[in-house]
């Protein structure tokens, strides 16, 4: 769509301002997904270790899990927000980005837990493989 946005467009064509607006800024959003991702999901795989040497037992699997994963999500969206959004909304509206998209990835981390101890228990039965 960025390739698009550099052809001259038709004179009664409406649309390309828009277009301009809404794909023009679809870079940054990308680039900051594409790094927030990457950064908060290495700490998640770190901090999911971190906290299995101390609490092994299968029944802390809810400690470990959502240790992790919201502590990563917080950096996800604090990376997010910022890269993606700074310069763009002025702070209150940056801060209320923030708090949502966190909200929203700390409730579907929290309701994954359930399904995380599923697969272990899939995973003992011999259901699921270990390769």
């Amino acid at each position: 769509m960025n390739l698009a946005l550099v052809f001259t467009p038709a004179p009664d064509d409406f649309v390309q301002n828009s277009m301009a607006v809404i794909f023009g800024f679809m870079p940054r959003i990308a680039g900051a997904s594409l790094l927030a991702y990457l950064i908060s999901q290495m700490h998640d795989v770190w901090a999911y270790d971190f906290w299995r040497r101390r609490f092994p037992a299968v029944r802390m699997i809810w400690l470990r899990n959502n240790a992790s994963t919201m502590v990563s999500q917080f950096i996800d969206s604090t990376i997010f927000t910022v890269l993606a959004f700074w310069g763009v909304f002025p702070l209150g509206v940056l801060v209320q980005i923030f708090w949502t998209t966190y909200l929203l990835k700390w409730l579907v981390g929290a309701a994954d837990t359930p399904f995380v101890y599923l697969a272990r228990h899939w995973f003992d039965k011999g259901k699921i493989p270990e390769h």
